[in-house]
């Protein structure tokens, strides 16, 4: 019987490995990939406490009727005949609350941060060197009442004992000097950072491989067979089976397909996203920003820059839409005159796991499963793996640890 198995070789699985290993439990990854691909590599690769506000709030539903009718809207739900689709809507809608944002503010800061922290402390170790900066970010605004949300934002977050700096274009022009930017203000966060998606994940799978963390490539699992303190056994597409003690689903958003085969709901809709890299540009912004309006995000990657955006709930169709990839594009020198996106490298795309009240899914299936969910953390995956990866040692290791856990049991929606 295998110890500890984790189904997902994403970011999330590799840091609940290491977290594991560390604990000094024997570890199997399995993936039915090849370890190459995914949101993992082709993320925007930002650490931000700033994002406390989950995406099921107050005024959310609205915004997302009125973009669902624009052809190059940043946010898209494809119209389908879709009973899981339906329920997820619901779910979401009944989500979207002030209350649920209290509540879930503080909780999402601290997850941010002690995550912020361990990317940090792993920088600094040997073999590890992801171009890790804490040089936060920038929400940049062009209008008034882009600036007012984002002015409400930062007051929240000063509220939450998170610093957040309002920049006049002359005072951005001093942060950023040499780079022209078309703005009317922006909300710098000097507690976010950022790193290299790509180059954390080669390097982290590299350590866990050297450390004794055993890899399973071009696996698909079929379904799992919970067996309570028994454990549970793995079926493969090809027959195969594998029992184990723990199992660690963490699958993004093929999570959910993957309970629903083994008999569990698992609320979760593809967030669809996309990315473009500038290779070797030589004007680029310092500090990583997000476009406000358009919801393009901008992130310096060592030599590199990458410009990514849209979340477009689809079914997980493997089309890339071109008018998306455009609109992307067309934002940039919108907001950095002289940003020249003309020569970006091919179009990336990659699901997004989006629960229905902006939370991850974080917890045994149910009390005394074998199965241990870590999925669901939408556009915030980089962010909060480090800490899930915690968590879920801890989980596996029966300690106790502080976070309100029972906000993240998978378990709340069914």
């Amino acid at each position: 019987m295998k110890d500890v198995v984790i189904i997902g070789g994403g970011v999330v699985g590799l840091w609940c490995a290491w977290h594991l290993q560390q604990a000094g439990r024997q570890v199997t990854v399995i993936d039915k990939g090849n370890f190459q691909d995914g949101c993992s590599f082709g993320n925007a690769g930002m650490i931000v406490p700033s994002h406390f506000i989950p995406m099921a709030s107050p005024g959310i539903i609205a915004t997302g009727i009125r973009w669902m009718f624009k052809k190059d809207s940043p946010f898209y739900i494809r119209p389908r005949l879709n009973l899981e689709l339906a329920q997820w809507l619901f779910l979401f809608y009944k989500s979207a609350s002030r209350k649920h944002v209290e509540e879930s503010a503080a909780l999402l800061r601290d997850m941010h941060e002690e995550s912020r922290d361990l990317y940090c402390q792993l920088s600094q170790s040997p073999g590890f060197h992801f171009d890790f900066q804490q040089k936060g970010i920038l929400m940049l605004y062009k209008t008034q009442g882009a600036e007012k949300d984002e002015l409400e934002t930062a007051e929240k977050a000063h509220q939450l004992g998170i610093e957040a700096n309002h920049l006049t274009p002359d005072q951005l022009k001093q942060l950023e000097p040499g780079l022209e930017m078309s703005v009317r203000g922006a909300i710098h966060y000097p507690g976010d950072a950022h790193l290299s998606p790509h180059e954390f994940m080669q390097q982290m799978k590299f350590f866990l491989e050297q450390s004794g963390v055993k890899f399973i490539y071009d696996s698909e699992v079929l379904d799992i067979d919970d067996q309570g303190n028994s454990g549970a056994y793995i079926s493969f597409v090809n027959k195969e089976k594998l029992h184990a003690r723990n199992v660690i689903v963490a699958a993004g958003s093929w999570s959910a397909r993957l309970m629903r085969k083994s008999g569990y709901r698992l609320p979760i809709q593809d967030g669809k996203g996309y990315s473009m890299t500038l290779s070797n540009s030589q004007l680029k912004p310092s500090i990583p920003s997000i476009l406000h309006e358009a919801r393009v995000a901008i992130t310096p990657m060592g030599s590199d820059l990458r410009i990514s955006g849209t979340l477009e709930i689809s079914g997980m169709d493997d089309i890339i839409h071109q008018h998306k990839v455009d609109s992307i594009l067309r934002a940039v020198p919108e907001y950095y005159p002289q940003l020249d996106v003309s020569s970006h490298g091919m179009v990336w795309y990659g699901y997004r796991p989006c629960t229905p009240d902006g939370l991850p899914y974080i917890g045994r299936w149910k009390e005394g499963s074998s199965v241990i969910i870590a999925t669901g953390h939408a556009m915030m995956g980089l962010s909060l793996a480090p800490v899930t990866g915690r968590m879920i040692a801890d989980l596996v290791n029966r300690t106790e640890y502080v976070t309100p856990a029972a906000k993240l049991m998978p378990s709340r929606f069914s």
